[in-house]
């Protein structure tokens, strides 16, 4: 038969789990912990663990048969035949024996008192443990030494024991047991109900009453009640009041039974099997965790039953096409191509097929339904077909919506959306797009339509208002819509959009990938949560955090709802209406490719604790070992992996984590399923290991899980060796430039003594030929002058043509002089332009004015000789062709040396001042050679100015090329 609303999942024998399987429990951390024939276990989910500390050599037995979880960190066991032991901190076992007052034999249960004293009942009767040792009851309780089968102390107080062959027990504030006169057989147990009754589970008898907050029950009631079938090994009450009884496969009776009451009436007894994936039919131990899982143990194995939020409706319709359909009452229907509707509500979920249909037929208030071809409404067993437009083509709906009993919108062809109104099929209005595959109210009295090409388009009052990719809409063709107040909610094929108002649509963006995909069904119950039928199963999100994402751009944790929560599959894609509708009692209905579905919204079903997160081991290099905080790691490690787990019984696969190491990483790493974190390149130094995990509820813990460890550095990564070594560069580049600039200094001395041999021999080339030749010419114009029969006038201008000869002479002679030696290099510029002016004679309102600012620094010849010709040019054309009667020359000398020449002669034409004539254009040619910068401004009637400038530091190539240091403003003694 199975367990109805419930996945099981088995992990056997030979497949890592144990056998043998006596007893369950749980530690504070969530993992399980089993008692088997073969030693102490744990499981964490995923993994099956023998705990080595309940092995070892101080281990009296491997064979143990009850497990009993105290305080933080300790654990009880009882053995088969090897006494009682006490697990502290998962580490340290201490064994009671015979010397600690445990007789041999069978350790079957233990239980607290109501004074806090633990009892264990054993082979010989009852112990209790008291000044670390276990001690015989007194004569004076009045219970027999004779074997013990179990233990309860229930909610009202009362301690209950199974001694011999009775049920005894000790009423709340009493010393001695009271017997029951309840025969039992050998290894019954007792178990107590939500409502507070006592249960006994009898290997003879069955299970049945004893008790109730009242007292013993008659023993009429006792037998009324008793389940004779269930011969049970252990029981278990969930909180709704469901029995969970494992049996041991006596007389054939083997597997788990889960009984189900109303009142105290068993109403319903479901059974699981080996046929139904039981690992065995021997099963002995039922245990709750704290999420709700049920675990049975058997001899071959471990069986979890999970509660499924998602039930499927067995009696429903079962051809291809279920549709939800609603009323204009509020009722919910599901109906097929036969269109006869089935009631869709909490008080008709038990009935069978005929009675859902019969149930959905006594309704009168009109329903719309679909046929291919036809619109149908539905009044009971009254039908009123009417043809959809364009049914005589073969037309068929891609979407509807019905606002009222009168009244129908269709998408049907081209692109038209169809009104149906009072009996009658109204002018269609023009969406002026085609495709119209979803349709849905705005909440305003007008309609949302959406296209195949993923836009949508507002109709109100006859407007039509399209929006698309430039509102941030791109989810794909239009699946479904939902309007609610100022929020507009859209799926597509590819995701899910919000808009809020008028701002444009986000897309929700989540850590499962494809959840969002699919979607033709969306619900927002009255908490506030999101529900979307989608192509992967049902998703739930928080609807204030879906908003987020989309409006922010945040990664959100949904929660899905697959098969293993009871989905039959996933959302129709192909019909008219939307796939996902709430009752007015609180169900969410599902319309699914297998059948149609239901969820009650008004349960939690989820969890509220995050799981709890554990740090495993640290590999490196070819070792291993648990990372324990302040590790120390050997010098030289670069990479490493550390495991992690969080403590989740129920799908510890859906766990999410994320997590960081301190000096690596600035943020969170989103590591979704992954419990292993990898890192590479790592330095010397010390790092905290932070991971933190999500349930598949998307519950994520506050504080994250913390380990550190510290990588000791080789000798070449210690801060002396780095620091030595970078002083040797440091000294190495030192060095290395000072050699360079040795060695540039010795070519510039090179090259410039070549360059003074060569300006030598142009000097005595040009003495030896030139200046003699033109001292001749000198000569013989003398003595012409001092012939005594010459012309009138002849005398002047040949005096006048010697004078012009010999200054040629001298300043041949003064630049033979300076090809032969560099002159001063302080000589003064503002002095050989004076000279320039003074040449010739002037007329006498011509006037000259040199100001000179700074000391004139060292210059070399050429550079001198350069601006010196510069300056010479611009006088001579200010005296020779402007016409100017004032004339200014500017000297300042600093960081950069610094030629004005102005006059206030006639100025020339921008033209000229461009192309120039030739002495213009000498005068840019050496201010280029200097690379100096030079300006010339004039305009007619205006002057001209001409300015020169040019960094000092060129005008010494001795001092540029000199070494940095050597160029430096040091004192001089």
């Amino acid at each position: 038969m199975g367990f109805t609303g419930y996945n099981h999942t088995a992990w056997r024998a030979g497949q890592g789990a144990p056998g043998d399987i006596w007893d369950i429990q749980q530690d504070e951390a969530g993992t399980l912990w089993l008692a088997t024939g073969s030693g102490l276990y744990t499981f964490d989910g995923q993994r099956f663990q023998r705990q080595e500390a309940g092995a070892g050599a101080d281990a009296p037995s491997l064979n143990m048969i009850t497990l009993f979880a105290d305080r933080p960190g300790s654990m009880w066991i009882g053995y088969f035949h090897a006494g009682i032991g006490h697990l502290a901190n998962g580490r340290t076992l201490k064994s009671y024996q015979r010397s600690e007052g445990v007789p041999a034999g069978v350790v079957s249960s233990f239980a607290y008192d109501n004074d806090g004293v633990l009892w264990a009942a054993v082979e010989q009767g009852l112990r209790r443990f008291r000044n670390g040792r276990w001690e015989k009851l007194p004569a004076s309780m009045g219970v027999p030494e004779r074997r013990g089968h179990w233990l309860l102390n229930d909610s009202r107080g009362t301690f209950w024991a199974l001694v011999g062959q009775q049920v005894w027990y000790i009423p709340k504030g009493g010393s001695t047991f009271i017997p029951t006169g309840i025969g039992v057989a050998q290894m019954s147990t007792l178990a107590e109900s939500p409502s507070g009754e006592i249960w006994l589970a009898d290997r003879g008898r069955g299970t049945l009453p004893i008790a109730d907050a009242h007292g013993m029950l008659p023993e009429a009631e006792r037998e009324a009640r008793r389940l004779p079938g269930i011969i049970a090994s252990r029981m278990h009450f969930t909180a709704d009041g469901v029995m969970w009884a494992p049996m041991r496969g006596i007389d054939g009776v083997g597997g788990a039974a889960r009984v189900i009451f109303n009142g105290k009436t068993a109403v319903s007894v479901e059974t699981f099997n080996v046929a139904q994936g039981l690992t065995s039919p021997a099963a002995v131990p039922v245990f709750e965790d704290r999420e709700g899982n049920i675990w049975i143990g058997t001899n071959l194995g471990l069986s979890r039953f999970r509660a499924q939020s998602v039930r499927t409706l067995t009696e429903g319709p079962y051809d291809p096409y279920r549709i939800i359909g609603r009323n204009s009452a509020g009722d919910l229907f599901g109906y097929g191509e036969s269109t006869v509707p089935y009631a869709l509500q909490r008080q008709t979920l038990d009935l069978p097929r005929a009675g859902l249909q019969a149930a959905g037929l006594a309704n009168r208030t009109p329903l719309w339904q679909f046929e291919w071809t036809n619109l149908v409404q539905r009044r009971g067993h009254e039908l009123q077909r009417i043809a959809f437009p364009g049914a005589a083509e073969g037309l068929q709906p891609q979407a509807l919506y019905f606002p009222s009993a009168r009244e129908a919108w269709a998408c049907v062809q081209g692109t038209f959306l169809s009104h149906y109104l009072d009996g009658a099929w109204r002018s269609p209005v023009d969406l002026q797009r085609n495709n119209c595959i979803a349709l849905a109210p705005d909440g305003k009295g007008g309609l949302i339509a959406g296209f195949a090409d993923g836009a949508l388009a507002l109709y109100n009052n006859g407007q039509l208002h399209a929006l698309g990719k430039a509102d941030g809409l791109n989810i794909g063709p239009i699946t479904s819509i939902l309007a609610q107040g100022d929020l507009l909610l859209v799926a597509g094929e590819k995701g899910l959009a919000i808009r809020r108002g008028a701002n444009p649509f986000g897309e929700v963006k989540i850590d499962i990938a494809g959840a969002l995909e699919g979607i033709t069904g969306i619900v927002v119950d009255p908490s506030r949560q999101l529900w979307l039928n989608g192509g992967r199963g049902l998703v739930r999100l928080d609807l204030a955090t879906a908003i987020e994402s989309a409006t922010h751009g945040s990664v959100v944790s949904p929660r899905l709802f697959d098969d293993v929560d009871g989905m039959p599959g996933v959302a129709l894609q192909s019909g008219p209406l939307p796939t996902a509708q709430l009752s007015r009692d609180g169900l969410l209905w599902l319309g699914t490719n297998q059948g149609l579905a239901w969820l009650d919204t008004r349960k939690p079903n989820r969890s509220r604790a995050a799981p709890v997160t554990s740090i495993g081991n640290i590999h490196y290099g070819d070792a291993q070992e648990p990372l324990a905080n302040g590790a120390t790691l050997p010098a030289g490690i670069t990479q490493l992996q550390i495991d992690f787990i969080a403590q989740s019984l129920a799908r510890p696969e859906r766990n999410r984590y994320r997590y960081r190491l301190s000096r690596v990483d600035a943020d969170w790493r989103d590591a979704g399923s992954a419990t292993t974190a990898y890192y590479t390149n790592l330095g010397p130094g010390t790092y905290t290991f932070d991971v933190i995990a999500a349930s598949e509820d998307g519950v994520w813990g506050t504080a994250p899980t913390s380990a550190s460890f510290t990588i000791e550095p080789l000798l070449t990564q210690t801060f002396w060796f780095r620091s030595l070594v970078a002083i040797a560069i440091i000294l190495l580049i030192a060095a290395a430039a000072r050699m360079r600039a040795r060695n540039i200094t010795a070519l510039v001395k090179a090259r410039y003594e070549e360059r003074l041999q060569e300006r030598e021999r142009i000097a005595r080339d040009l003495h030896d030929t030139l200046l003699q030749g033109s001292q001749g010419l000198l000569l013989r114009l003398h003595a012409i002058s001092v012939m005594p029969a010459l012309p009138p006038g002849a005398q002047e201008r040949l005096e006048s043509a010697m004078q012009a000869a010999e200054d040629s002479l001298r300043e041949g002679r003064d630049r033979v002089t300076a090809l032969r030696q560099e002159a001063d290099n302080r000589a003064d510029l503002a002095a050989a332009l004076s000279e320039v002016f003074s040449q010739d004679t002037q007329p006498d309102d011509r006037r000259l004015r040199i100001t000179v600012e700074g000391e004139p620094p060292r210059i070399g010849t050429d550079a001198l000789e350069e601006i010196y010709l510069i300056g010479r040019e611009a006088i001579r054309n200010a005296i020779e062709h402007s016409g100017a009667s004032a004339i200014e020359v500017e000297i300042a000398y600093g960081a950069t040396l610094r030629l004005h020449i102005r006059d206030d002669g006639q100025g020339m034409e921008p033209d000229r001042v461009r192309e120039g004539h030739w002495g213009l254009q000498g005068m840019r040619e050496r201010a280029l050679r200097l690379g100096a910068d030079l300006k010339i401004w004039s305009r007619p009637g205006l002057g001209t100015e001409v300015a020169l400038s040019i960094p000092t530091h060129r005008l010494n190539p001795a001092r540029a090329t000199a070494p940095w240091w050597r160029r430096l403003p040091w004192p001089r003694s």
